[in-house]
């Protein structure tokens, strides 16, 4: 056994400069490698991100027409959306920045309805996409928005889009992409509405408004005979109480051929909205306009006969009515699909003024005539001027998406007939639109869009419009479709892996089927299942890119998504050899883009670099449908053509996905269609990748890929896991703490008792002239009957010794010794060979007890088992922030940690700054040592040992001056972390002989004093990332991105900071004295604090490594701790 004189080199310290050389040559050499990795990784991601390849040789663009483009328009149901990560189908949310100009108008005075109208609504067709987009054009200009939404029948009322599962109400619904502005939506009725059970369902519309928090509904009768109209009038009119009693609007949208059918004065809803457009089986020429003006005319005078001016609505039609001579029905297309077309063939955009419409002609590469009467804002210009004589006050643009978007500057303008108002209608900005041309799966964006200027031409007198010619024309944005594929073909893909189950069931069933495919897999992904990945690429099939974070390209910068697909092409050359060029963009509609700002976005990142691949059919697994819901959905979709299914392997749950493929494939094959491999789908324009020469440095690479890739399997698992271990633990001392402290309110002689031997109050000190005196006068005015006082100057520079000498030397119970300076072990070993009492308690020199303390301290030591006690140390300087979180840090650490230790006989630090210590255990284990730099810990687990128990006193307070400054924290903190590593080896030996000391103190040390510090920032990190993934994977109403596994990981990390939010409460409130304020600090702890002590944990293992440790590092002083006024128990009785 060392005796008190011994010194022993301290643990982990390096006897010479070998050990440290060392430790930092592997460093260096470890840094070397890491950049080396870096340098070759960057520069293939630059070098591919440069790389321009001749892609599009054999692509040329077709002189033509597509006359199957609309087969390219989703089902109604794709306005669903998408809960997964692929949104095919879904544009919400965007914002043309090309067109927002046109939006910044000053405030205006409020609108006569002598002018301009003061009530404009506006139609949403069921099949309109770019809703949001589409609202964000009319520059606030809309009153009311009729969305296509419903249907009455005898069926019930329903919605027209099909509903999911889960909700019952369709996408666009639950999303609203008109934000707060009010909506009526379009309630179509049927005939079989206005007969028997069909009536009972009239009553529940108004609470069907009410419910969505609607301002009203339309209801659409244009489809009604004479008898039928005057019936559904009735109905309405019957629950219209209803509506006024929910301060719910009613309107009735009826045709002009109807307008006879209505009795001027009769009962009508509140608005009555006339479309003023001739109806397309009315069409029956191609020289026929949609609404001539003449006939608009016309019906605003037979309107106004019927229909009181205030519930008057009219409807302007937009867009355009496409003829061809090869044809007898029209096709009506949108104002920029009217100007792209002229465009396109060189045609003319001229205006009818006659008609008020504008007209495009030109012959086709067939040799047919086309014809496009078009309704522009120069039309509307001129019907809006005989509104304003009419004194109709009510407007409603019928066919939102569809219009000239000068219209909106139009009407922004209060009066009608001013130079204000005309001069809007020079500028036509289609910015915000796409066109596309051509046929086939593969996208292009050749063309920007091109700002047109109108030159328009009215009557002084009458200011009619006389002549408008556009000068440019005025074009969206152009997509160029190409790559057209076999008639009854299927090119198909999945989207959003690898996934460890879904992906190898899809790469089952496909091999069974023999049916070729195509997979869109995410970079960080692959890095989690190379092992799929590489199965994947033996079996032949076919892969591209699809980034490698995943992002919505609208919120992220093309910069950065070149970046992304760079990185993701090196992973691919990595992982399999090949290279892919053919990327599908996340979060795209199928057909490509319909928002100008996404298309240009696109433009820029796939520029003569890749090709990029859209979908056909893009059944909706996202949703709760179930596998054989999938299955009709896909084969309604298919149309004879060849065409690109899209389906989800990752991304979510995707077990009814897999199930569904299982239906599909046999029932494709039956139906005769065949499944192209990517490199089929691509003959005669490209190959689906790239052959790439190896560079010196891609040895470096493929390294830094194998790194990273198994450090993110790693990370992946171990993490969550190491967490979840970190939330066990945290349970469980919570509940030994719990109850350790009810067993320590049945033990009243911890509060109070009356052991009372004679004991020596040890204080070493070292130039602690600011404190000694405190600290000795603190202890003199304790209630403990029997003490004294035995001060070791450890050589101190300073006036201590003088001052304890001058202030005491008078006094037999202080005494004062000294030596030359050794060290704090030193002195208290020094102080115990001069005891002659069975009980010390040892103080540090800064320290102010309270005057029960000592008492308190000493009750547990009357159990002869006990070989130490624990005081409980309080942060007396709580002035600043970093002093209150650690204030914080001892008061959960004594009240939670120490308490559950205490249970099993495990604490392992009876603190230098106040405990008490049996003279004889102290003895026997050796004194202090000085193999560490934790001397008080070293002690504590010897005596633990030796057989002897240690316990805490709750009650017992003693305060001490913590650092309070970064750096004296940071100083003291790797002295601590150093000592108990350094404590930890020594007694290394505890855990293989099974004291609970080695089992569970030290392996908690070891594991969540170092290892957890250590995984700390990617354990924070992996935390934000998650909150982000979750924050982003929502879809307007569910997170249904998130899978199973996600939502436990969530779990798992956010139950961390919540029970350590509990259990800082309940440590908290076991202080009296302490404000419950404090645990609103614990945010500050976990963000600011507790990465300090993290940093200290890699300093002190670097430290460790290289055999360079640190000192005592005497800490500056400046005495001032304060300790709260504690009534004495003799002084409670008194005053009791």
């Amino acid at each position: 056994m060392t005796n008190s004189t011994d010194e022993q080199r301290q643990i982990f310290k390096a006897n010479g400069a070998t050990r440290p050389f060392l430790a930092a040559l592997l460093f260096v050499i470890m840094l070397a490698l890491a950049a080396a990795m870096i340098v070759a990784v960057t520069q293939s991601v630059v070098a591919e991100f440069k790389l321009a390849r001749p892609l599009f040789q054999n692509s040329e663009p077709k002189d033509s027409v597509s006359q199957d483009w609309r087969r390219f328009l989703p089902k109604s149901t794709t306005l669903e959306g998408n809960g997964g990560n692929d949104q095919l189908g879904n544009d919400h949310g965007r914002k043309s920045s090309a067109f927002a100009s046109s939006c910044q108008k000053e405030a205006s005075p409020p609108r006569s309805a002598n002018n301009n109208p003061s009530r404009l609504y506006a139609f949403v067709t069921a099949d309109l996409e770019d809703v949001a987009n589409s609202v964000q054009r009319t520059c606030d200009t809309i009153n009311v928005f009729v969305p296509e939404w419903l249907i009455i029948s005898d069926e019930g009322i329903d919605w027209l889009q099909s509903g999911d599962q889960t909700f019952g109400t369709p996408y666009v619904v639950r999303t609203n992409p008109f934000g707060d502005h009010p909506i009526q939506p379009l309630m179509h009725v049927q005939a079989s509405a206005l007969e028997g059970k069909g009536t009972d369902h009239w009553s529940k519309a108004a609470r069907l408004a009410e419910r969505h928090g609607w301002s009203g509904l339309c209801f659409d009768m244009r489809r009604l005979e004479t008898q039928n109209l005057q019936k559904a009038l009735v109905h309405l009119n019957g629950v219209k109480d209803d509506f006024i009693i929910k301060g719910l609007e009613t309107c009735a949208v009826i045709a002009p051929d109807q307008i006879e059918a209505l009795a001027y004065g009769s009962e009508l809803p509140d608005r009555v909205i006339l479309p003023a457009v001739q109806n397309s089986y009315r069409l029956s020429i191609y020289e026929e306009s949609p609404a001539p003006l003449d006939w608009f005319r016309s019906v605003l005078e037979r309107a106004r006969s019927a229909i009181p001016s205030e519930k008057l609505v009219i409807g302007l039609a937009s867009g355009g009515v496409h003829w061809t001579t090869g044809s007898q029905v029209p096709e009506f297309i949108s104002y920029a699909d009217a100007m792209s077309q002229a465009d396109q063939y060189g045609a003319f955009a001229g205006y009818a003024p006659d008609k008020g419409h504008g007209l495009i002609s030109y012959m086709d590469a067939d040799g047919e005539r086309n014809m496009i009467w078009y309704l522009d804002a120069v039309s509307h210009y001129s019907q809006l001027l005989s509104l304003a004589e009419a004194g109709i006050d009510g407007v409603a643009i019928w066919g939102l998406g569809q219009e000239d978007p000068s219209i909106w500057p139009l009407l922004a303008k209060p009066d009608i007939l001013s130079d204000e108002a005309f001069d809007t209608l020079s500028e036509i900005d289609l910015g915000s639109f796409v066109s596309y041309r051509g046929t086939g799966p593969f996208l292009r964006f050749d063309q920007t869009e091109v700002l047109g200027h109108r030159h328009v031409t009215r009557d002084s007198e009458t200011l009619m419009v006389i002549d408008a010619v556009a000068q440019p024309l005025p074009t969206p944005v152009i997509g160029e479709r190409y790559g057209s594929l076999p008639d009854k073909s299927i090119l198909l893909t999945f989207d959003d892996g690898p996934a460890q189950d879904h992906t190898q069931e899809v790469l089952d069933i496909l091999k069974d089927a023999e049916v070729p495919a195509t997979f869109f897999m995410v970079g960080n992904q692959m890095f989690e299942q190379k092992n799929v990945v590489n199965a994947l690429a033996d079996s032949e099939f076919d892969f591209g890119l699809h980034t490698f974070s995943h992002p919505q390209l609208d919120r992220t910068s093309p910069a950065r998504v070149q970046v992304e697909l760079a990185l993701q092409s090196r992973i691919f050359s990595w992982l399999t050899g090949r290279t892919p060029v053919v990327f599908r963009a996340p979060y795209m509609r199928g057909p490509g883009p319909l928002e100008g700002d996404l298309a240009r976005r696109l433009k820029t990142i796939v520029d003569q670099r890749y090709h990029l691949l859209g979908a056909d059919i893009v059944p909706p697994d996202w949703r709760s449908l179930n596998p054989q819901q999938l299955v009709d959905y896909t084969l309604e979709a298919l149309d004879g053509t060849g065409q690109v299914l899209l389906m989800h392997d990752g991304g979510g749950e995707r077990s009814n996905t897999i199930d569904a493929l299982r239906l599909l494939l046999p029932e494709l094959k039956a139906r005769g269609y065949q499944f192209l491999t990517l490199n089929q789908a691509m003959a005669g324009f490209g190959t689906p990748y790239e052959t790439r020469q190896i560079t010196k440095l891609d040895p470096f690479e493929a390294l830094a890929f194998t790194g990273v890739g198994n450090s993110a399997t790693w990370v992946a698992f171990v993490v969550p896991f190491a967490v979840l271990l970190g939330v066990i633990r945290a349970l469980i001392l919570f509940v030994m703490a719990i109850r350790s402290r009810r067993a320590d309110r049945a033990d009243l002689r911890h509060r109070t008792g009356d052991f009372s031997a004679p004991v020596t109050v040890v204080i070493p000190a070292y130039n602690e002239e600011k404190s000694i005196l405190k600290t000795i006068y603190s202890v003199l005015d304790s209630d403990y009957p029997n003490l004294s006082v035995l001060v070791v100057d450890d050589g101190s520079t300073d006036a201590t010794h003088a001052l304890v000498t001058k202030t005491y030397k008078n006094n037999p119970s202080v005494q004062i010794l000294r030596q030359p300076n050794g060290g704090k072990w030193k002195a208290a070993n020094l102080a115990f060979s001069h005891v002659t009492t069975d009980y010390v308690v040892a103080i540090d020199a800064d320290t102010i007890v309270a005057p029960d303390a000592i008492r308190r301290l000493m009750q547990p030591l009357r159990n002869p088992n006990v070989g130490a006690v624990a005081g409980k140390i309080m942060v007396g300087n709580s002035k600043n922030l970093l002093t209150k979180l650690e204030k914080l840090e001892y008061t959960v650490a004594q009240n939670i940690d120490r308490r559950a230790y205490e249970t099993i006989n495990a604490i392992m630090v009876v603190p230098g700054a106040f405990g008490a210590w049996r003279t004889e255990a102290v003895r026997r284990c050796g004194y202090y040592s000085s193999q560490t730099l934790a001397e008080d810990t070293d002690l504590t687990i010897s005596l633990l040992e030796k057989g002897y128990e240690v316990r805490a006193a709750d009650r017992a307070y003693a305060y001490t001056e913590a650092p309070a400054s970064v750096g004296t924290l940071m100083k003291q903190r790797m002295r601590w972390s150093i000592g108990i590593l350094q404590s930890a080896w020594k007694h290394r030996r505890t855990i293989r002989k099974g004291h609970a000391v080695g089992l569970v103190g030290l392996t908690d040390l070891v594991v969540f004093g170092v290892i957890m510090p250590l995984l700390g920032p990617i354990i924070d990190l992996l935390l934000v990332l998650m909150l982000v993934r979750f924050v982003s994977s929502f879809d307007g109403t569910t997170f249904n991105a998130f899978t199973v596994r996600d939502y436990a990981v969530l779990a798992i990390f956010l139950a961390l900071p919540l029970l350590e939010m509990v259990m800082a409460d309940f440590a908290v409130r076991s202080e009296p004295s302490t404000p419950r304020s404090m645990v609103f600090l614990l945010l500050l702890n976990r963000l600011i604090y507790r990465q300090l002590l993290i940093i200290n944990v890699y300093r002190s293992l670097w430290r460790i490594l290289t055999g360079r440790l640190t000192g005592w590092h005497k800490l500056r002083r400046f005495g001032s701790v304060e300790a709260p006024t504690r009534p004495t128990v003799a002084a409670r009785a008194h005053i009791g």
